[in-house]
């Protein structure tokens, strides 16, 4: 659940802040710079422009066309075939990403990051 909860604030730091509080603000820019590095891919201002070590390729999210459960389900699951890593700690062994389970997807599945953004939130 706290995996959920996670992709969920970061959600809402990309959708521009909608009608999130200043305190689910802050906590979604805190995840965004600094729990998930997000700005790493996406830059610091999340446009696509990241750092020069990053996989490249990374998604413009000013120009996102997801809607906010299309985007929770793709930092949850990450996007498979992609550099894009899931953020849900049992995406693809107990919970359905994409209607599909890690065994189905081998080596396309989506990784997972290099630390554990979700428990440290």
């Amino acid at each position: 659940m706290k995996a959920r909860e996670t992709a969920v604030a970061v959600a809402v730091i990309i959708l521009g802040f909608g009608e999130a509080h200043a305190q689910d603000v802050s906590f979604g820019a805190r995840l965004f710079h600094d729990k998930a590095d997000c700005q790493f891919c996406h830059g610091i201002n999340g446009d696509g422009r990241g750092d020069a070590r990053s996989p490249g390729r990374a998604a413009n999210l000013h120009e996102t066309r997801l809607n906010r459960d299309q985007l929770i389900e793709v930092i949850a699951c990450g996007r498979p075939g992609t550099e894009m890593p899931h953020f849900d700690k049992y995406a693809y062994e107990d919970t359905d990403c994409y209607g599909l389970k890690g065994k189905n997807l081998g080596v396309d599945c989506a990784a997972r990051p290099a630390f554990d953004a979700t428990d440290q939130a």
